[in-house]
């Protein structure tokens, strides 16, 4: 039902949009089993089991799998990562005694990795050849005061993944944690004027990381408050991917449900793009993400619409199970042979063209 409304085009275009790069999650498989070992439920996700900061060799053999894929345009396959610019400082907050909170870039998170030392310089090869083009997830990947009060708090499952350098367990002992994944979200319209400070931080670092400004924004884990929206057009995000039914705060634990579809533009003029496919191979929940995925993608077909691929950082990383890389890159060497043997007229686009291309046309109009 979702491909009903909104944009169409006759052209076959592929999207893939993968979140969470640049941030941190679990930092090692030492860390993951000495987490685990405390109570930590680390071994209940696929994101804290797997997924950690990328590294060296993740890049490179995501872009190996890349180059190899090209569409009827003669480009390769290109990635869209929604990026992450930022990390706690974990030793500036521990010695504030966790009265204060402080970040670093996450070049500079990169430093205390080991086999992360081309990261960043692999990020900017990726843009110049189109191959891994950044667009804006957020400064860092949690609600600092959320996060920062429950730890002030005493809040144990949260100190023990502190002192691991990690985040994103949901349950300590079989607690509840309460949740901090969601950075923009606010839960009081107080937090407002904190958000857009994270957000304008965030976007100058993106610039010296990346050297352009960002034109792209998703949500990190949670919907963002209207006026974030605007603050980023401000800062010159044009495009932002949105779900389809968006249920956002209004602060003070007041919602509202919003209806979004392709080529939607909000009261900024900024226009929607929202996900129509998913592909998840490191999450069990379906045993066939080649197949789902392709099905997603003929459906989108079907109905004229872009297929704009859904998919995680976590899938594609082995710095803590190799494994788990491995089975993410075959299934996506799947993928692509498959999409390009059945519609071998496909482009493979970054989302900044398709919204560009969704501009255009409105334009003409």
């Amino acid at each position: 039902m979702g491909n009903i409304i909104g944009w169409r085009t006759s052209r076959k275009i592929v999207v893939i949009e993968s979140d969470d790069w640049g941030s941190i999650r679990t930092r090692s498989k030492k860390d993951y089993e000495k987490m685990l070992s405390k109570g930590l439920d680390v071994d209940r996700s696929n994101f804290t089991a797997n997924d950690c900061l990328e590294s060296n060799d993740d890049l490179e053999n995501l872009y190996d799998l890349l180059y190899k894929h090209k569409d009827s345009t003669g480009r390769h396959a290109v990635f869209t990562p929604m990026c992450i610019m930022a990390n706690p400082d974990f030793e500036k907050i521990e010695k504030s005694n966790f009265r204060e909170y402080y970040f670093e870039s996450f070049t500079e998170t990169c430093k205390r990795y080991p086999n992360h030392d081309k990261v960043h310089e692999l990020w900017k090869k990726g843009i110049d050849e189109r191959l891994f083009v950044p667009a804006f997830h957020g400064r860092e990947h949690l609600s600092v005061s959320r996060w920062l009060g429950a730890l002030q708090n005493g809040n144990e499952g949260l100190l023990i993944a502190f002192k691991h350098r990690s985040f994103g367990a949901a349950m300590y002992k079989g607690k509840q944690i309460p949740e901090y994944l969601g950075a923009l979200y606010p839960e009081c319209i107080t937090e407002i004027p904190a958000l857009q400070k994270v957000i304008e931080t965030g976007v100058e670092l993106f610039k010296s990381i990346c050297g352009y400004n960002p034109t792209h924004f998703i949500a990190p884990n949670r919907e963002t408050h209207k006026i974030l929206d605007s603050e980023m057009f401000r800062l010159g995000i044009k495009y932002l991917t949105m779900c389809k039914l968006r249920h956002y705060p209004l602060g003070n634990n007041k919602f509202k449900w919003e209806f979004n579809w392709l080529g939607r533009q909000n009261e900024s003029g900024q226009i929607i793009i929202t996900r129509n496919c998913a592909f998840e191979p490191s999450d069990p929940i379906i045993m066939n993400w080649t197949d789902s995925c392709l099905k997603e993608i003929e459906n989108s077909f079907r109905w004229h619409k872009p297929a704009v691929i859904s998919t995680h950082r976590v899938n594609y990383v082995g710095f803590i199970n190799p494994g788990n890389a491995y089975k993410g890159l075959t299934e996506l060497g799947r993928l692509l042979s498959r999409i390009l043997k059945k519609w071998p007229e496909v482009e493979f686009m970054t989302s900044t063209e398709l919204g560009d291309l969704i501009s255009l046309s409105k334009k003409k109009l």
